[in-house]
């Protein structure tokens, strides 16, 4: 996509559906942390209702994702990016959501952004 003018509302949605339920949320809790009811969600995720362009920047903060994810404009994984994904996977289960808080820390630290 090229811009959000011409974003198919349906593709819009799929993208909103698939990072909340990557999150594990399901549409009420999404729709709590967005301010708006579980039947608006249901029709921003079936493509039946257009998203504001404010809002969206809402929904990816609220999805912890670049507002870029909505576009398709995911950046292709490099080098840095496969090794750190490794090491990461050879963390235990358990020790993997520590480590997102401390990458996160150090991203900050550095003034890196969020998306």
């Amino acid at each position: 996509m090229t811009g959000y003018s011409r974003m198919d509302p349906r593709e819009l949605g799929q993208r909103i559906r698939q990072a909340r339920e990557s999150l594990g949320l399901s549409q009420e809790e999404f729709a709590n942390r967005v301010n708006k009811d579980q039947a608006a969600i249901s029709e921003y995720e079936n493509g039946k209702r257009k998203v504001a362009a404010t809002e969206l920047s809402h929904f990816a903060q609220a999805l912890k994702l670049p507002i870029a994810y909505f576009y398709g404009d995911e950046p292709e994984p490099d080098d840095a990016d496969r090794a750190l994904l490794a090491e990461f996977h050879r963390l235990p289960a358990d020790s993997r959501p520590g480590a997102i808080t401390i990458l996160r820390t150090l991203a900050d630290m550095m003034g890196g952004s969020r998306g």
